[in-house]
């Protein structure tokens, strides 16, 4: 719930109680000529176009505003298909990010199932969220880590901070895509054999984003000069940089930037470009511990939190944002139905946003999905790039 919103406040927000029973919200969509069968998605491998979130999910991921005043934390949706089921899961932004959200995913397994919570899971599910990431002090001011956190209306102002986030007119158009397992390891062998001397260590992680980027880049450079700066977010779990627990359900997320001219994103190896990727996140680099404090205050004390954003500066026309949830469990959850495991996992296919990306969790098998959104005119040009297709399976 928001409270205390005012002309110059966006308000702050308060888990409260709803009601004695959690919402589950049910469609039955049998006979909607929208919903194929289960055998039908199964044979088209599960396309993203046919999860559309204004017939599976609750609520759209964009609905409602910053100071919206009721926004419930957590929603589950089943819909019953023919041959199947499909349920869907919402969280909060505000209240959580994607690896709180497969936390409460994980919880809500156990609990459909009967199994009671460890005494370790209750502890860090009902931490105090005020004290999680411990604020900097008084004299703490805005510094350079946060040129792309803090909006600038105009840039002439002094201090950290950028441009509004420039979203096209087109919001373009959402593709999933598969990297078999196969696929994958020759992908990642190829970044190990041209990543720099110094660095030890890419993950599969580092090179799906990589690849994805560059795919991304080739896909666009028709619109753009050589020299033009294209930037790229990641988004990063803060956690182990904060001494948060790794299954903390909360919201400890923000992202690392990078930028490069076209040409150069282009003409790196696929080893360079994840090994950019791979140094922000060295477990020793204080930094990010640093930057995740530094954010945490800003956003305390920071009354219009529209002043605040992950991507300021982004000009989502030719710059790109990643998130990962290639490392949850999600093949594993059942929640007691006794229908077995998923056999597919995807996002549902929301409003357009330009640049937007995200690896989906991985498959038993090894295999990762991929979903991006692009202008159409660039999706038509990433479906045909022969190097992205070598490696990438176009699912729709």
């Amino acid at each position: 719930m928001c409270q205390d919103v005012s002309p110059d406040s966006t308000g702050i927000y308060k888990v409260m109680p709803l009601e004695n029973v959690p919402r589950l919200f049910m469609k039955d969509l049998r006979n909607d000529p929208m919903m194929p069968s289960l055998d039908e998605l199964r044979r088209s491998g599960f396309p993203m176009r046919f999860f559309d979130e204004d017939i599976i999910a609750p609520r759209k991921s964009n609905s409602g505003t910053p100071s919206e005043a009721l926004a419930e934390v957590f929603q589950v949706q089943a819909n019953i298909i023919k041959g199947g089921l499909v349920l869907t899961f919402l969280g909060q932004h505000q209240a959580m990010d994607g690896v709180g959200q497969n936390q409460v995913m994980n919880l809500l397994s156990k609990a459909c199932k009967g199994e009671a919570f460890s005494h370790k899971e209750l502890i860090i599910g009902n931490q105090a969220r005020e004290n999680i990431i411990p604020l900097l002090g008084p004299s703490w001011e805005p510094g350079p880590e946060l040129a792309h956190n803090i909006v600038k209306h105009d840039l002439q102002q002094t201090g950290p901070g950028s441009g509004e986030v420039r979203m096209p007119y087109d919001k373009g158009t959402w593709c999933h895509f598969e990297f078999s397992h196969t696929a994958l390891s020759m992908l990642k062998s190829q970044a190990t054999s041209t990543r720099p001397a110094a660095t030890t260590y890419i993950s599969t992680d580092d090179t799906i984003s990589a690849f994805v980027w560059q795919a991304i880049i080739r896909a666009r450079i028709a619109r753009y000069s050589l020299d033009t700066k294209a930037k790229v977010a990641r988004a990063v779990d803060l956690r182990r940089y904060l001494d948060v627990p790794s299954t903390y359900p909360g919201f400890v997320q923000s992202m690392t930037y990078h930028d490069l001219t076209m040409h150069e994103a282009l003409n790196h190896s696929l080893g360079e470009i994840a090994a950019m990727f791979r140094t922000e996140l060295e477990a020793e680099n204080p930094g990010l511990g640093y930057y995740g404090r530094s954010l945490a205050t800003l956003i305390d004390r920071t009354p219009d939190k529209k002043r605040i954003s992950l991507i300021a500066g982004f000009d989502m026309a030719k710059d790109v944002m990643i998130n990962s949830w290639a490392n949850q469990n999600s093949y594993e959850l059942d929640f007691g139905l006794e229908l077995g495991v998923p056999e597919a996992v995807r996002r549902p296919r929301f409003d357009g946003f330009q640049g937007l990306v995200y690896l989906l969790p991985r498959k038993k098998t090894g295999d990762v999905g991929v979903a991006i959104c692009l202008s159409s005119d660039d999706m038509e040009r990433l479906t045909k790039d022969e190097e992205f297709n070598s490696f990438a399976t176009y699912v729709g």
